[in-house]
């Protein structure tokens, strides 16, 4: 575990260096931000849009990042020819695969983290939270970061526990501003869920595809992923009986995301079969955990009979 643990750690120093991410990050960012002007044009649904339209960004974002870093990562190795230096080493490809894959996750949870946080901070401003709580956050979010920089210490190693401290920093704001932390603390658990399981689908056709069709084939699998559910209950008569049970094997086979973007009534209600929210989150992401460990299992196996010469 030693050796997945090492190359988890340099993939994620070498994918939050990379300027992409931050543009992504600002960009989302931006949106999080114009969620507090688009709510003043809804009636009486400040708070409800501020919260849809926030953590609907988080979970795009993360999506396009988990596909960036898993298409990409892998294939860099290949083409600086810096797998070759590793792989001779007594460790296995299925460990420098799952490395890679840890590295990914560990890069795109601090991502979610710091747009969570950013996503609290915007909930605390739409309540109208204390000024003086709203004023000091980014504040401490940027001085934070300027003191690590000025002193020429390793950003890279402190931004889990930066970006985890912030999240809760402005967990601890909302709270005080009056707004329900369950709804947007569940989701973006669930986020992080549907990231994993997008990220494995990514190294899984990196394990043998190039960047440009691994990018074109997860995305495909997340946006017939998140229609999954209307696949296997679709009884349309003008589709051909052949074609309507393609759709509704598909429907059973691919990841079905549908589950880690539910309705708020969900989260918030208890739901037939369903249990209580909690047991649904739980539940999901245990689904998440699973599927992702099978799809890395299969990536193992090809990437293992690779021939990298």
């Amino acid at each position: 575990m030693g050796r997945v643990y090492a190359i988890s750690i340099n993939t994620f120093r070498e994918a939050v260096r990379d300027r992409v991410l931050y543009g992504v990050l600002g960009f989302a960012t931006l949106v999080l931000l114009f969620a507090l002007a688009l709510a003043e044009l809804s009636l009486n649904q400040q708070a409800r849009v501020v919260s849809d339209v926030g953590l609907a960004s988080v979970s795009l974002f993360s999506v396009v990042i988990a596909v960036f870093l898993g298409s990409s990562l892998l294939y860099k190795e290949i083409e600086r020819k810096t797998l070759y230096v590793i792989l001779p080493k007594p460790i296995a490809r299925w460990e420098f695969l799952a490395g890679k894959y840890f590295g990914i996750a560990l890069t795109a949870l601090v991502f979610i983290a710091i747009m969570g946080a950013v996503q609290l901070w915007v909930t605390a401003i739409q309540h109208r939270g204390p000024p003086v709580g709203l004023a000091a956050l980014p504040l401490f979010a940027v001085g934070g970061l300027a003191v690590l920089l000025a002193r020429k210490i390793d950003v890279t190693a402190l931004l889990l526990p930066w970006s985890l401290l912030l999240f809760v920093a402005s967990a601890l704001l909302a709270r005080a501003s009056g707004a329900s932390l369950w709804v947007p603390v569940a989701s973006l658990a669930l986020v992080f869920g549907e990231v994993l399981v997008v990220s494995a689908v990514a190294l899984l056709f990196s394990s043998f595809s190039t960047p440009f069709l691994t990018g074109a084939f997860t995305l495909g699998i997340w946006l017939v992923g998140r229609s999954a559910d209307e696949m296997i209950t679709m009884r349309s008569r003008e589709l051909a009986p052949a074609l309507r049970s393609l759709m509704h094997g598909l429907g059973r086979v691919v990841p079905n995301f549908n589950l880690f973007v539910p309705g708020r009534h969900t989260l918030e209600t208890h739901v037939a079969n369903l249990g209580t929210p909690l047991l649904y989150v739980a539940q999901t992401l245990a689904y998440g955990v699973l599927y992702a460990l099978v799809l890395m299992v299969i990536a193992s196996l090809i990437f293992r009979r690779r021939d990298l010469l």
